[in-house]
């Protein structure tokens, strides 16, 4: 079956291409209320799970952009980082899987059943696999996907 989808930007392209995941939600600001004690249970790359933690152990205080990309990076290695405010969570060489016994993933923009990403097949390749992607012109900084799920 054919999918398209419409990216913004050649990072979040690559991201997707990947199996990279990146959150709905954009941050405005630099701190985040609410995340003490809440979760992300991973299963892949690796089973493991982060617990978020504020300095004063209170979900009334709250933790900066920073602190929770460094509190999933101490857990899972190298995966998080901030992209045009949002989460982007990538590994180098498999698709991230956050299951839905996580209770961060809507605070932190993403689906509250879980979130799986794929990697894509080069063009040819077996399904899943990239069928063609092309931006909207020269001025334009997104891009159409075709993929074969």
């Amino acid at each position: 079956m054919l999918r398209v989808k419409k990216i913004n930007g050649l990072e979040e392209l690559n991201t997707f291409l990947r199996g990279g995941i990146l959150g709905g939600k954009k941050f405005e600001g630099s701190a985040l209320y609410g995340l003490h004690g809440l979760t992300l249970v991973f299963t892949s790359p690796a089973a493991s799970t982060v617990t978020f933690a504020t300095p004063g152990s209170s979900s009334q205080e709250a933790l900066s952009l920073k602190d929770v990309v460094a509190q999933i990076n101490a857990v899972v290695a190298g995966i998080a980082r901030m992209h045009d405010g949002r989460l982007l969570l990538q590994h180098s060489s498999t698709k991230i899987t956050i299951t839905g016994a996580s209770t961060a993933l809507t605070a932190l923009g993403f689906d509250a059943t879980g979130v799986t990403g794929t990697v894509y097949a080069a063009p040819g390749g077996a399904a899943p696999a990239l069928v063609s992607a092309s931006n909207n012109g020269p001025n334009m900084n997104a891009y159409l996907v075709v993929t074969n799920e």
